[in-house]
């Protein structure tokens, strides 16, 4: 995906505290997006894979997953057009190879979680464009451990070479876990969480171009 700026400005509300319980709030900047060379207003169908391990922590444990992928169904889209904030839709994530308490963990997303960018790009591509996927909810369980996770993930989109990065680090609270059953203690109800992982974003359309 390409994202470049659009002329309404880089400005946006950095997403902070939010509620475990609670919807996050919409946030980003407007951009023009085209794909495979066309902004006319439409929406692309994605998939991505994972480039490496994927991490999770809290800050009494770390847990990781050895892959993960968006798969064709349900589709996840980008939209093209102008006046864009919305500019992917995720509507699912398997993940493969996931430990932590108790052992081998499943981990069941849901919703459709939205990637916005906040800072400036260019017509060019090769710009690296900050954002952050919000509306993140996730389920992460097995016989002895279950907790749900809830939020928004910091990241960056790479036009050069159309990766997306996740890079929530630091347990800045943009994601909260609730509900926790079991768990050896270790996961406990409120604790803020740190994701990271990076994506090779693909949609048969052709490249993404934010401007």
């Amino acid at each position: 995906m390409k994202i470049k700026h659009a002329a309404i400005g880089t400005a946006a509300l950095a997403l902070a505290g939010v509620a475990a319980a609670g919807p996050a709030l919409a946030t980003g900047s407007s951009y023009t997006v085209a794909v495979g060379g066309s902004s006319a207003a439409g929406t692309h169908n994605i998939t991505a894979a994972s480039t490496g391990s994927l991490s999770f922590a809290v800050p009494t444990l770390s847990m990781s997953c050895t892959s993960a992928a968006v798969p064709s169904s349900p589709a996840s889209t980008v939209s093209s057009g102008t006046g864009v904030v919305d500019i992917a839709a995720i509507n699912k994530i398997n993940f493969s190879g996931c430990t932590g308490p108790g052992g081998s963990l499943t981990v069941t997303t849901s919703g459709s979680w939205k990637l916005h960018g906040t800072s400036a790009a260019t017509s060019g591509s090769s710009d690296v464009v900050s954002g952050h996927v919000e509306n993140i909810t996730a389920v992460v369980s097995n016989a002895v451990c279950r907790f749900t996770v809830t939020g928004s993930a910091n990241g960056s989109f790479n036009e050069a070479n159309q990766q997306l990065n996740v890079n929530e680090t630091g347990f800045t609270g943009n994601l909260k876990v609730s509900n926790v059953t079991g768990c050896l203690g270790q996961v406990q109800n409120g604790q803020s969480a740190n994701f990271t992982g990076n994506f090779q974003v693909t949609s048969p359309d052709g490249a993404i171009n934010v401007s």
